[in-house]
């Protein structure tokens, strides 16, 4: 069937006019968000129950329902799916998926002492609506929460995972004519979970086949085992894959609803800054059975083994530079060197002279002290986050008069900062370990 632009352009607008799912899943934030990021057409991820497409005409990303992506392949506004692309819309269209757990509410309090928009209804006030978040039997790694009234939605995301069959306590601040119509549902069906788990577990299990590849390595210029080189670039370039995938994956997670990833700032990895007592010694050089692809025919490939040994204090994604007289490689370890310790790296570099080849530690090297900082961070966050719980949860389990409706007014009003700079400094984290 031919059908005229205008009618597919009407189509469209319908397939994509739809409420929005985050009032159904918990989301990452929207392909164009992630385009800002740099992210390419195969590094973006769409929320749980949606599916990607690619538009025709442009090349553009969309993430929309299974039903919608057959259509919109049909009309050939998107581009044809893959058999593979067709069987995820299959499955996703069965799976509808159950929430991960519950939400209770605790109590509602009228807001106190703060002033309510300029042309709000006078009908309207703000209260603060305490509730609890728990879990079913299973890990909920980035709770998000979805709170209506009869004045106004928002959705919140929570700073902190919640442990199987635990609960979280936590408040939003909300508009409403009245309190009795708050009410609060969890959009978590288990899917971000699962994926987070499984990337984490593919992560852990190829850090160890490296781990045991790597014992087998002699500590001395014995010549090592071309096959036992090979696997273990192999296997590092499919870790830093999956690491990478884990970290665009929290960093569109993470933004909070009221923010565009636009005004968080990540950091960069800074140059010049040398780790104290971090040193790098040359284990072997043998050439490669891996030819080179240099057209001057003096140029030969080899396998490089060197080892990167930390001081006194831990070192984050340890970087090191090798040089010959025909190439620089950077070779990024295994996430952490623990202290007094050493880690042992394998890479390829084409030289004339296997004798200028020679480790160095890399001018990216201060990227371990933002690290370290931002961790710190993380963790005094928390920490305050849960003692402003804690203190919301003594006040709601009492009678509550005016001093006490003012202390709750005034910790929701902390927790909702503090949530919100925490999950900015896991973007900034977990950003910076990307390298955007």
């Amino acid at each position: 069937m031919k059908l005229t632009g205008l009618f597919v352009l009407f189509l469209v607008a319908i397939l994509f006019s739809s409420p929005l799912v985050s009032q159904s899943f918990a989301d990452v934030i929207p392909p164009k968000q992630q385009m800002k990021l740099d992210y390419t057409a195969e590094q973006i991820i769409c929320a749980e129950g949606l599916v990607k497409i690619t538009k025709a005409s442009s090349g553009n990303i969309s993430c929309v329902k299974p039903a919608s992506a057959e259509k919109l392949s049909e009309m050939g506004w998107a581009e044809k799916l893959t058999d593979q692309k067709l069987e995820e819309i299959k499955t996703k269209k069965v799976t509808k998926g159950e929430s991960a757990g519950t939400i209770k509410k605790i109590t509602t309090v009228k807001q106190f002492g703060k002033a309510i928009k300029a042309g709000t209804p006078t009908s309207v006030s703000g209260y603060v609506y305490v509730f609890e978040a728990c879990s079913n039997s299973k890990i909920i790694r980035a709770p998000e929460i979805f709170v209506t009234s009869d004045s106004e939605t928002k959705n919140v995301k929570l700073g902190s995972m919640i442990e199987p069959n635990s609960c979280y306590t936590s408040s939003v601040i909300i508009k409403a004519a009245d309190p009795n119509s708050i009410t609060g549902s969890l959009l978590n069906k288990g899917g971000i979970s699962e994926k987070i788990t499984g990337l984490e577990t593919k992560i852990t299990d190829l850090k160890s086949q490296i781990s045991n590849i790597k014992k087998s390595i002699p500590k001395t210029a014995d010549s090592v085992a071309p096959e036992s080189l090979s696997s273990i670039i192999s296997l590092k370039k499919e870790l830093k894959d999956t690491e990478d995938q884990l970290r665009r994956y929290l960093v569109a997670l993470y933004v909070p609803a009221s923010t565009k990833i636009s005004q968080i700032d990540i950091p960069k990895s800074l140059k010049g800054e040398p780790i104290v007592g971090m040193v790098t010694n040359l284990v072997s050089v043998t050439e490669s059975i891996v030819k080179t692809e240099s057209t001057n025919p003096d140029v030969k490939r080899y396998n490089v083994v060197f080892e990167a040994c930390a001081g006194k204090e831990s070192i984050r994604v340890p970087i090191i530079t090798i040089n010959s007289d025909s190439e620089t490689v950077d070779v990024k370890l295994i996430n952490r060197i623990i202290p007094e310790s050493c880690q042992v790296g394998i890479t390829r570099i084409n030289a004339v002279d296997s004798e200028s080849i020679m480790p160095e530690i890399s001018e990216n090297s201060g990227i371990s002290k933002q690290i370290t900082a931002l961790e710190q961070n993380i963790e005094q966050l928390q920490l305050q986050l849960g003692e402003k719980r804690t203190s919301l949860n003594v006040l709601v389990s009492k009678q509550l008069d005016s001093a006490g409706e003012e202390q709750v007014t005034n910790l929701a009003f902390e927790i909702s900062d503090l949530r919100k700079e925490l999950l900015e400094t896991r973007i900034k984290l977990n950003g910076l370990m990307l390298g955007l």
